[in-house]
């Protein structure tokens, strides 16, 4: 079998394409910009509005793990026509969010969800809570501030989110890409602790030596600062309903999936923080 994997130059993509020519398994890596060759792995030009690249990157691929469209209003059609357009296909493994089942049909997330359950395809759905590598890897969403001015800025108040580890999502991803089972289910990926963002940047300061601090931003400071980015107003939209989600406290409760996927305990903030905010060695 061979694994057709979007977004593979990124945070979660990159360590999917990891876990699983780990197991042995070929993957065709789908990316804007891709790379050379190497071992197990074929990189191959992907991009969502340009339909010329879908069929010769998906090639022979007979699974696909994808991601979709966060916030445009068409990413259903788009999905719907790409998947019409893989005929060698059999199985897909989308990456949703955690609540998405909860959010209105029409909704984007939502509606690709569906779109993918309507394909024809064997299916199964991950749902992971907030990945732990937004806050070192995400420009726009934590990244920058953060590096830049030490600030985490996350309107949350006090609501807590089991954050989730992008290894653990690759880890449940090869999982059910590779076992039989998993078809027409859908798991819920998050990780072991409740944490607010404020305790987060306490774990990010005391890790890093730095003096990281939390700024619990109004919507508006928040629509301010995403609008900054430059990215479109969808995805700004999409970032604001994101943290009510937050404040509504649909991040925190936990689920055992991971651990039945993959007989593995899923990592802890802490572990996350210690492999990648430890401060810097001068050179």
């Amino acid at each position: 079998m061979t694994v057709w994997i979007e977004g593979a130059t990124g945070k979660a993509g990159r360590r999917v394409v990891e876990a699983l020519t780990a197991a042995g398994v070929p993957v065709r890596a789908a990316s804007r910009h891709p790379g050379d060759v190497k071992g197990l792995v074929t990189p191959v030009r992907f991009d969502w509005y340009d339909e010329s690249t879908w069929a010769p990157a998906v090639g022979n691929a007979e699974a696909l793990f994808l991601k979709g469209l966060d916030s445009d209003e068409k990413a259903a059609t788009i999905i719907t026509r790409f998947l019409d357009a893989a005929t060698s296909v059999t199985r897909v493994v989308l990456m949703s969010a955690v609540g998405v089942d909860k959010t209105p049909d029409n909704a984007p997330r939502r509606a690709v969800e569906l779109a993918v359950e309507k394909s024809g395809r064997s299916w199964t759905i991950l749902r992971p809570s907030w990945f732990l590598q937004n806050f070192d890897e995400d420009e726009w969403v934590f990244a920058r501030a953060l590096r830049e001015r030490n600030e985490l800025y996350a309107g949350s108040g006090k609501s807590k989110v089991r954050f989730t580890d992008t290894r653990d999502l690759a880890d449940a991803a090869a999982a059910v890409l590779t076992q039989e089972g998993h078809e027409g289910r859908s798991y819920t990926i998050t990780g072991p602790e409740q944490l607010t963002f404020g305790e987060v940047a306490e774990l990010l300061a005391r890790t890093s030596g730095r003096p990281i601090h939390h700024v619990d931003a109004t919507p508006e400071e928040h629509r301010a600062h995403f609008a900054k980015s430059g990215r479109p107003e969808a995805w700004v939209d999409h970032m604001l309903h994101l943290f009510k989600l937050v404040r509504a406290g649909v991040f925190s409760p936990r689920t055992s999936d991971f651990e039945s996927l993959t007989g593995k305990k899923p990592r802890t903030a802490s572990q996350y923080a210690e492999d990648n905010w430890q401060p810097q060695t001068p050179s």
